[in-house]
């Protein structure tokens, strides 16, 4: 690697991570310097983190792509890197507002780290769909915001799924500062966020084909229930084999425990990455 790519790297890196800063703090309506060390406020902090890993994660894909002449390079990163961080922080606050409810805001400010969990998971689900279809060659722009878009809905679509087939209810829980039921849904999200960005990214071999290469792909999680029932539920805590009202649901709601939690959302991530690896 040269010294002029080197050297473009971490000048688009910085300046679309100043980019995002700026966006954070046009969000929260004050510099996150005050927000983080002068408020010392935890969700906020767990948010951001959440925020620039998605942007880390994009540039880190862009800066992947197949070179097409350096100064083609540097407007796509750039005009690609921008257009990502808009659609990561307007997406994502949508997406939030209808996985945690209307007082998102609100519950940062109250300092609820659960919420915070939920936000930044978000964003990095968000990311990894929109890297998953930068990913991808050929078919152009308005390929890459079609299949964004088809990842975002099958997102929240199997996220709501497999929500319903919970005992208890996530936005309440989260809302009371539940960390366990936060840790599930994150990992359940982010391991979404993995399979759909594989199904998104790829060569475009036209619109038809495209699609059903997708939703084939897409069809991979479902191997997430049964290993949250089979194998973290039943094998690793010892609970009887249900399909609904099990153990890990009481634990979690009832007992606020972290580890079954923690548990759920491992259990969700290294699936997702044995399913992305076989298709």
């Amino acid at each position: 690697m040269s010294l002029t790519e080197v050297v473009f790297i971490v000048v688009a890196a910085l300046v679309l991570l100043a980019l995002a800063c700026w966006i954070l703090q046009w969000i929260f309506g004050q510099p996150l310097r005050i927000l983080l060390t002068e408020h010392d406020n935890p969700a906020i902090g767990v948010a951001v983190v959440g925020n620039l890993f998605g942007v880390l994660w994009t540039i880190k894909v862009l800066l992947g792509t197949p070179s097409q002449g350096f100064w083609r390079d540097v407007l796509g990163v750039l005009l690609y890197g921008a257009l990502g961080i808009m659609l990561l922080t307007v997406v994502a606050m949508v997406s939030c507002r209808l996985f945690l409810g209307g007082h998102v805001r609100e519950q940062l400010d109250a300092r609820n780290v659960a919420a915070a969990i939920v936000v930044a998971a978000v964003y990095v689900a968000t990311s990894l769909t929109y890297s998953g279809a930068l990913d991808g060659e050929g078919g152009g722009f308005w390929v890459l915001l079609l299949f964004f878009i088809l990842g975002q809905l099958a997102l929240l679509g199997i996220t709501y799924v497999f929500r319903w087939l919970t005992e208890y209810n996530d936005v309440q829980e989260i809302a009371a500062g539940n960390v366990a039921a936060a840790l599930a849904l994150a990992g359940l999200l982010i391991a979404v966020g993995v399979v759909v960005g594989r199904a998104a990214s790829g060569t475009f071999t036209g619109l038809l084909s495209s699609f059903g290469s997708f939703v084939i792909a897409v069809l991979g999680v479902v191997a997430f229930y049964p290993v949250r029932q089979l194998v973290v539920q039943s094998l690793i805590l010892g609970g009887p084999i249900r399909w609904h009202g099990t153990l890990l649901d009481s634990e979690i709601a009832r007992d606020g425990n972290i580890a079954a939690g923690l548990l759920e959302a491992v259990g969700y991530l290294t699936t997702a990455l044995f399913v992305t690896y076989m298709i």
